[in-house]
């Protein structure tokens, strides 16, 4: 009796393979995502900030909300936080790059216009 694993062709390909995409264009589209999730979650979505880092093909993403908004960003037991990590990890290997997400109470303000 053979085994199933014995009729399958062993040099078919399973992964499709995914065109280079841009390392900026990359970033500029995880900071939409974690932009979009975030702004869901808090009160004032115009209140939280997203800033970008690349080194290479990893993006660093830093996200800024109020003191007060932290917890619905974060979420009990940091649920929510990894939820947003995963779903980032998934996007970044769609684009082709690595990425990493740092949650923080930072805003800074906006520059007043005198």
């Amino acid at each position: 009796m053979q085994r199933r694993d014995a009729q399958r062709p062993r040099n078919r390909q399973h992964r499709r393979e995914r065109p280079v995409i841009d390392p900026e264009l990359a970033m500029s589209r995880l900071a939409t995502l974690v932009r979009y999730i975030a702004g869901q979650l808090v009160d004032d979505p115009d209140a939280i900030q997203v800033r970008t880092r690349r080194r290479g093909r990893t993006i660093f993403l830093r996200l800024s909300v109020p003191h007060e908004q932290l917890g619905k960003v974060i979420g009990r037991e940091g649920r929510i936080a990894r939820a947003m990590r995963t779903m980032l990890a998934i996007a970044a290997v769609r684009q082709g790059v690595h990425a990493s997400l740092t949650i923080d109470d930072q805003v800074e303000p906006a520059p007043s216009a005198t």
